[in-house]
C-alpha cells in the first residue's frame, strides 16, 4: 500500500512540534526527531473512547498546541488508539481504563517505524490515576490541554498545565492524577526497548 498524504501531514506535525521546542529539556530528543528513519508501514485503525475527548481538548487549545491538536482531529479515524495496559494485567484502575489511550505516530510498531524514537499523543480522562510506574526510556510530556499533579521521584503535587513540560529519566518513578478536565499530551520516548510496559510498585 502507498503512504498516504494524511499520514505525511502527521508525521510532519508530530516531528515540527518536537523540533520547534525551545525547553532544552527537549533538546537531548531533537537529533532522533530529526533523523528517525524512513520506514512506513500501513496500521490498522481501531478507535479507543479517548478519543472523543479530543474535540472538547482543541476547544480548549492555547494558541502554541492548537495546530498539532487540529491535525489529531482531523486524522482520527486513521489512527490506531492503544492501550499499554489491560483489566487482566490488573495493574490500572478501571476508570483509566475507561477513558484514555494513545496513537503512536513514530515508533517500532509504526506507521513510520523508528528503533531511536517513539513520539505521539496521549489523551486521559478527568479525575484519572495513573499509578507510579517506571519504564527504562526517558520520557518527555508536554502538556497540550488540561492539567494534572505529577509525582516524578520524591517529588510530589507536581502541577503541570498546558505548555509545560514534564521529563522522567530512566527508571525514575512517576505517576499523575488529572484535574477535572480531559488532560492531553504530546510524549517522547527514547533509550531501551521503546515498547517497554512499564514496572508498577
Amino acid at each position: 500500500m502507498t503512504i498516504q498524504l494524511e499520514d505525511l501531514e502527521l508525521l510532519e506535525a508530530v516531528r515540527c512540534f518536537g523540533l520547534e521546542q525551545q525547553d532544552p529539556l527537549v533538546e537531548k530528543f531533537k537529533p532522533s526527531l530529526r533523523d528517525w528513519g524512513d520506514d512506513w508501514i500501513d496500521v490498522e485503525r481501531t478507535r479507543l473512547p479517548a478519543a472523543d475527548f479530543l474535540d472538547d481538548a482543541l476547544a480548549r487549545a492555547v494558541p502554541q498546541t492548537k495546530s498539532l491538536l487540529e491535525t489529531f482531529v482531523r486524522h482520527r479515524s486513521r489512527l490506531r488508539w492503544e492501550q499499554s495496559y489491560s483489566k487482566e494485567d490488573g495493574v490500572v484502575p478501571d476508570t483509566m481504563l475507561a477513558a484514555y489511550g494513545f496513537a503512536e505516530i513514530l515508533g517500532k510498531q509504526g506507521p513510520f517505524v523508528s528503533a531511536s524514537i517513539r513520539a505521539g499523543v496521549g489523551i486521559y480522562g478527568p479525575n484519572i490515576e495513573y499509578p507510579i510506574h517506571r519504564h527504562h526510556p526517558e520520557e518527555i510530556y508536554i502538556v497540550l490541554v488540561g492539567a494534572a499533579d505529577f509525582m516524578i521521584g520524591s517529588a510530589e503535587g507536581i502541577r503541570k498545565t498546558a505548555g509545560d513540560v514534564v521529563f522522567m529519566k530512566s527508571n525514575t518513578p512517576h505517576g499523575f492524577r488529572t484535574r477535572d478536565e480531559a488532560f492531553v499530551v504530546y510524549y517522547l520516548w527514547q533509550g531501551g526497548d521503546l515498547r517497554e510496559t512499564s514496572s508498577f510498585g
